[in-house]
């Protein structure tokens, strides 16, 4: 069975298993429409007090604390119970003190909704008006609204987070703290919501780091919606955006790490159409983000769609159970999840294996034996790429790259696009030097390695980027999207001389459809452009990327190289 042979076989079965979707579940509407009270006008009262009283409120600034502690007076009068959660996060090195403003209107249950929005902002802003003085204005604005009912049914809890911007700490900080979150039915999380250009709302499910929002929520958001009859309906990303989100599970707003406590939740943000994405990417982060730019219309579908899915969560007596990966399908309203998406995975896993078997020319204990025999040339490559990763760890211990508590900096902050050129060359010169010893090492193996074939080596590759791929799908089985690059290195034959160009050009097409995947899933929005090579050194310097998830990587990384470079006893 050739390795062509595996790939067509897999393409059939992944073929045959995306029939085998089931339907969506159904979401009926309950609430009562005439219920809805939300004013656009009142809500661009409130940001407009907000963000004009409450300038340079990136966390930290006084103004952070002062507009927490006005929040709290809002929330206050209205008849809610609240406090201030107050800690402290390390950032640029920095520690910087957060606060939370947790205000809860008691309902007959005790089970809990949960709405947040951020009274933090970007140092690059001044007003900080849609990000996210829009969500805050919506967040108040649905207390006054609630507040002024009877007694809700279930528990209702507002939370103006702090540090949103340096990788949703308030939320972490909340849903890491919370003594039951068993009691939390959903969450909700409100930002980017008012701009004048918007003209609709995009449901975001990504967890911070793991888990997506389950697919009951964001159909209840829709229908309750459209159950309205004047609302925008937020969109559900299309299936490619869902895999993309899943396999890199970075939030960029507050229901992440709700969703990464197994929490359903969701987030409400802004879309606009795509004359407007210069527009868009111009007040992001900037000066230009003003109230000037808001409009209440905006905020009036932005705030009443949360609205409606906080009657139609408070009409409901019981909730949908859902765990795992999942793929919608909204076209056809079909899902592929459980045992069908699994076997997609566990097939992609052992097309790896497989290679790695049938590759090489021998099998069954000589197979081991030449694995034993190529272990010396692997090692060389795949231990010089993990000690250079160690060595940025060292660099932050020591103050030469800074540390932070979750994320690099926030977008368009000035680490992001200026390297710390210094660390690079510590960085870059610990990699030569590695590689240098590493292949003087395996050179006093040049008795084992002489015998090996390229065909050996490269079945070594494939078992250990088989034992990659199975850490991976123990992780996060849409991370297996990063491997699918590795099939230009089936191709890969250990060709001599004028050969050995196009071996080297299959391994780097492999490696740059990883790097567009990674840059097109948010850096490319973002304009960061090849900077994001030194945006991902600061993700593994921090640890963000785990160690374990860290050896993994390069020892995948490692394998590609050992099967375009020579062994050291050829070189």
């Amino acid at each position: 069975m050739s390795h062509i042979a595996c790939i067509i076989s897999m393409i059939a079965m992944c073929s045959a298993l995306l029939s085998a979707c089931s339907p969506a579940p159904e979401v009926n509407s309950n609430y009562d429409v005439d219920a809805l009270h939300f004013s656009g006008e009142r809500a661009l009262e409130l940001e407009t007090e907000f963000v004009t009283q409450f300038p340079h409120r990136d966390s930290g600034q006084p103004n952070n604390q002062l507009a927490a502690e006005w929040l709290t007076a809002q929330f206050t009068d209205l008849g809610l119970e609240c406090s201030i959660d107050e800690w402290e996060v390390i950032n640029y090195s920095r520690p910087v003190g957060l606060n939370n403003v947790v205000c809860v209107l008691a309902g007959k249950s005790d089970e809990q909704i949960l709405i947040t929005a951020h009274h933090d902002q970007s140092p690059d802003t001044i007003q900080g008006a849609d990000n996210d003085g829009s969500g805050v204005a919506i967040l108040l604005h649905l207390a006054e609204v609630f507040s002024s009912e009877t007694k809700p049914y279930y528990t209702l809890v507002f939370l103006s987070s702090d540090g949103e911007e340096y990788g949703m700490l308030g939320t972490r900080r909340y849903i890491s703290t919370h003594p039951d979150k068993k009691r939390i039915i959903a969450g909700i999380t409100l930002d980017n919501l008012g701009n004048y250009f918007y003209n609709d709302l995009e449901c975001v499910p990504n967890g911070q780091f793991r888990r997506y929002g389950p697919i009951w929520l964001l159909l209840t958001a829709q229908e309750a919606a459209r159950k309205a009859g004047d609302l925008w309906v937020p969109k559900i990303r299309a299936p490619v955006f869902q895999m993309l989100d899943q396999a890199v599970p970075i939030s960029f707003m507050d229901q992440g790490p709700v969703v990464a406590a197994g929490v359903p939740a969701l987030g409400f943000a802004g879309l606009q159409p795509a004359e407007f994405n210069e527009t868009y990417w111009e007040f992001y982060h900037s000066p230009l983000d003003t109230i000037d730019n808001q409009s209440a219309e905006i905020l009036h579908q932005s705030g009443r769609v949360p609205e409606a899915l906080i009657r139609e969560l408070l009409a409901k007596d019981e909730f949908p159970k859902e765990s795992g990966p999942y793929l919608y399908l909204e076209n056809g309203g079909q899902v592929l999840r459980g045992l069908h998406l699994w076997l997609i995975f566990i097939g992609f896993v052992g097309l790896f294996f497989a290679t790695a078997y049938f590759k090489g020319g021998t099998l069954n204990a000589d197979k081991v034996t030449s694995w034993i025999n190529a272990l010396p040339h692997f090692l060389s490559l795949w231990l010089p790429l993990l000690g250079a990763i160690v060595v940025s760890y060292i660099m932050v211990e020591v103050g030469i790259m800074d540390s932070y508590d979750t994320y690099p900096a926030t977008p368009k902050d000035e680490p992001i696009f200026n390297p710390i050129w210094p660390a690079v060359g510590i960085f870059l010169l610990s990699l030569a030097v590695f590689f240098y010893f590493g292949r003087r090492w395996a050179g006093r193996y040049c008795d084992r390695l002489a015998g090996v074939t390229a065909g050996q080596i490269n079945s070594l590759a494939f078992l250990v980027i088989g034992l990659g791929a199975v850490y991976v799908l123990t992780q996060n089985p849409f991370s297996l999207l990063f491997l699918v690059p590795a099939l230009f290195w089936f191709l890969i034959a250990g060709r001599r001389k004028l050969g050995k160009l196009l071996d080297i050009i299959l391994f780097l097409l492999g490696g740059m459809v990883v790097y567009a995947l990674i840059y097109f899933f948010g850096f490319g929005t973002l304009r960061n452009n090849f900077t994001v090579l030194w945006y991902l050194l600061m993700m593994f310097s921090i640890q963000e990327i785990s160690f374990v998830s860290t050896v993994v990587i390069t020892a995948i990384v490692g394998a590609g190289l050992s099967m375009i470079v020579n062994p050291p006893c050829e070189e």
